[in-house]
């Protein structure tokens, strides 16, 4: 899992805490938010809203920190972080969404 980010922001600091929290392996790809990197190409090919973090796991490219968190959580069994139960998951969702 490569997470494409700049620890200096929000977002991306989400991501990288949650994903340290989960134990969940992944290789930091810095795109430097303050030179623009983000709005240039390769990342605009990645993620063409321009906005970080993304992430590529294989074939699979993902942006948008939430969807990071959750996709990671699914993916390495970490239920506690995501539970599977409908109405639990529909309250975590609220405050993330």
């Amino acid at each position: 899992m490569r997470i494409h980010a700049d620890p200096i922001t929000v977002n991306c600091k989400k991501v990288l805490a949650g994903l340290q929290l989960m134990g969940t392996p992944y290789e930091l790809v810095h795109v430097d938010y303050f030179k623009g990197e983000q709005k240039l190409e390769p990342f605009i090919s990645l993620n063409p809203n321009a906005s970080l973090p993304a992430m590529v796991d294989g074939d699979l490219e993902l942006w948008e920190s939430n969807a990071i968190l959750q996709y990671a959580a699914d993916k390495t069994g970490h239920a506690s972080a995501y539970p599977q139960d409908l109405k639990t998951r529909a309250d975590i969702n609220r405050w993330l969404l």
